[in-house]
């Protein structure tokens, strides 16, 4: 699915009142490498998320220089919060495949960010959420910005 078609259908599940001020960017460089080279979201026009290809493969191959393998690495770059941009675009797709009641208990950060701004939760659902165990920066701004939302 191309960026354009993936953005417009995510943005379409994020509540009405959050939806103009969510956005998603992306920057692709074709010579260096295939794929998007940087992808980052921005509140009120200010970045509270990005990931970056370069960065991603340079901690995944220091990750695996030091003993870890396979889902090790992926565990470990979760913890200090580094994603690839394909991992970004992976979680969008896969979030638009599953009920939001399963996004929300997802252990993957980005999905569970989505499903907090998504406007099929309501005030009692969100109410229920518990974050004490999550410190990603990305799900703590989501939920900031749709507790303070007026409509919740």
């Amino acid at each position: 699915m191309q960026w354009s078609k993936l953005k417009s259908r995510v943005k379409s599940f994020i509540a009405p009142e959050l939806r103009d001020r969510i956005d998603f960017h992306l920057t692709s460089y074709r010579a260096s490498h295939d794929g998007a080279d940087k992808v980052w979201i921005t509140i009120d026009g200010k970045r509270v998320f990005s990931c970056k290809h370069y960065q991603a493969e340079w901690a995944s191959f220091l990750a695996y220089r030091s003993g870890l393998r396979g889902e090790e690495v992926k565990s470990v770059m979760r913890e200090v919060q580094i994603h690839s941009p394909g991992d970004f675009g992976n979680a969008m797709r896969l979030y638009l495949t599953i009920h939001v009641t399963v996004a929300l208990s997802s252990d993957d950060p980005l999905i569970k960010a989505f499903a907090i701004v998504d406007r099929r939760i309501g005030k009692r659902s969100f109410a229920k959420l518990d974050l004490s165990d999550c410190e990603h920066a990305l799900v703590n701004a989501f939920y900031k910005l749709r507790r303070d939302s007026p409509q919740i």
